[in-house]
């Protein structure tokens, strides 16, 4: 088999194991806005006035889905999805080596679960380590912008977590008796909802009560479960959910209250991600080979 034709059945697969989107870029920028937001005052200045830089940041994991750099869109495009009924009632296992050999015990793809827990996991830890040094050189530049980077895609994956329909197997609408999918493009309808309806990120963040979680794995495996309870309710509404083209659509209150739940479930989750980020990064020891204040300074001696 050449090297074009390998290419070819592996765009194939992915396109039958998981979602290609996430929420839309526009809409991730709305939550991800509305998480800053909604971040309580002890988070430091710098860092909730880094809102436009964290927005702009949460696009950039849909950007590296573009087929223009194959090696990492075939390689990050797992991370956007969790199909949890392919693991057979096992518990997700602790780190992304042990879900490999779960996989491969229960004679599954990697790709066909997908990676979400622990891109959100690995993400929000280096976001730790950038709050820690954050701490120790709180007055260096470079590390306040390596925080706003790497919080752009805490909140991409968050948010992710947050929609139900990218942690199921029904993400195209649901499978029939023969496993098939019926392609009604659910997801991308479902996905289109932010923008479409033109929700506030002031509205998504108030009253919120975002909190550390206690656990970040943990506290992801748990999210994942909540995300997916609503998903019949998401699959029931699917044929009065608009597509983004819709031109006129009379407003289903229904619709619009599933919407809204998510937004602001995906605001609180992506807040509670950031806040046990700067709380886990308090216990943080950076090593003494690390000397940013020498080392930006250009001094290596």
């Amino acid at each position: 088999m050449t090297f074009r034709m390998l290419a070819a059945v592996f765009a194939v697969m992915i396109a039958q194991v998981g979602s290609t989107e996430a929420w839309w870029p526009r809409g991730h920028g709305i939550l991800t806005r509305a998480a800053i937001q909604a971040l309580p005052a002890d988070i430091p200045a710098f860092f909730r006035e880094g809102e436009s830089t964290i927005a702009h940041c949460a696009y950039d994991p849909d950007l590296s889905k573009n087929r223009g750099t194959k090696h990492l869109e075939r390689a990050n495009h797992p991370s956007h999805y969790f199909n949890l009924e392919r693991l057979q009632g096992k518990a997700l296992p602790n780190s992304r080596f042990e879900f490999g050999r779960l996989c491969e015990e229960l004679d599954v793809r990697v790709e066909e679960v997908g990676t979400l827990p622990y891109e959100a996991a690995e993400w929000t830890e280096r976001l730790v380590l950038a709050f820690a040094e954050h701490r120790r050189w709180p007055e260096n530049e470079n590390i306040r912008q390596k925080c706003l980077v790497y919080a752009g895609y805490v909140a991409h994956h968050a948010q992710e977590i947050c929609q139900p329909l990218n942690l199921t197997i029904h993400w195209n609408g649901r499978l029939d008796t023969e496993g098939k999918s019926p392609r009604k493009k659910t997801h991308e309808r479902m996905d289109s909802l932010i923008q479409f309806l033109q929700l506030d990120p002031r509205s998504l963040a108030k009253d919120q009560q975002p909190a550390p979680l206690p656990n970040l794995l943990g506290g992801i495996s748990d999210q994942i479960v909540l995300s997916r309870k609503e998903l019949d309710k998401i699959l029931d509404l699917d044929d009065q959910i608009p597509s983004a083209s819709t031109k006129a659509w009379d407003p289903i209150p229904s619709v619009r209250e599933i919407a809204v739940a998510r937004a602001r479930e995906s605001t609180r989750f992506t807040a509670a991600l950031i806040l046990t980020a700067w709380e886990m990064s308090s216990e943080i020891r950076i090593p003494g080979w690390v000397d940013r204040a020498s080392a930006d300074r250009g001094d290596y001696r």
